[in-house]
């Protein structure tokens, strides 16, 4: 993998645009974060995800996304063979984004592209445990997520 690489996985819920287009944006946040890093980005069903959840975080229900760091943002990966240059996976719920895309009435597409925007950013460092740290994030997600096109 190269540096600032960004790979799609697993379900294929996004047509060639849209993969190509989320490619793009999440490509750009991280550069825009100096981050030379790459992210892998998986599409998994409500079942896997759950037991990701459990397995690895302890709470024993689906979600819309789970972020799997390999390294703090900016510490260095050099020597070690297993992280590489991966900051980390960000894995999303194909079946959660379409069920509150759905009760939304946006466009699936772009429920997953929040989903994986979400997850890259807390890979870099974001957090949303607080009100102030939550407020700077939702920003960061909107703007990256209003340059989303499939």
């Amino acid at each position: 993998m190269s540096a600032g690489e960004v790979n799609l996985l697993g379900k294929r819920p996004l047509g060639a645009g849209g993969k190509l287009a989320l490619r793009e944006v999440l490509e750009r946040l991280l550069a825009e974060h100096d981050s030379t890093s790459g992210v892998n980005v998986c599409f998994v069903d409500d079942s896997e995800i759950r037991k990701l959840n459990r397995d690895y975080l302890g709470h024993d229900y689906a979600t819309d996304v789970v972020t799997f760091p390999m390294r703090r943002a900016g510490e260095s990966a050099e020597g070690d063979p297993l992280v590489d240059d991966l900051l980390g996976e960000v894995v999303v719920s194909v079946d959660t984004a379409r069920r509150y895309a759905e009760s939304r009435g946006v466009d699936l597409p772009r429920e997953l592209a929040l989903y994986a925007i979400h997850g890259v950013l807390h890979l870099l460092g974001y957090d949303d445990g607080e009100p102030a740290a939550r407020r700077k994030m939702r920003r960061a997600e909107r703007r990256y997520l209003d340059t989303f096109l499939p």
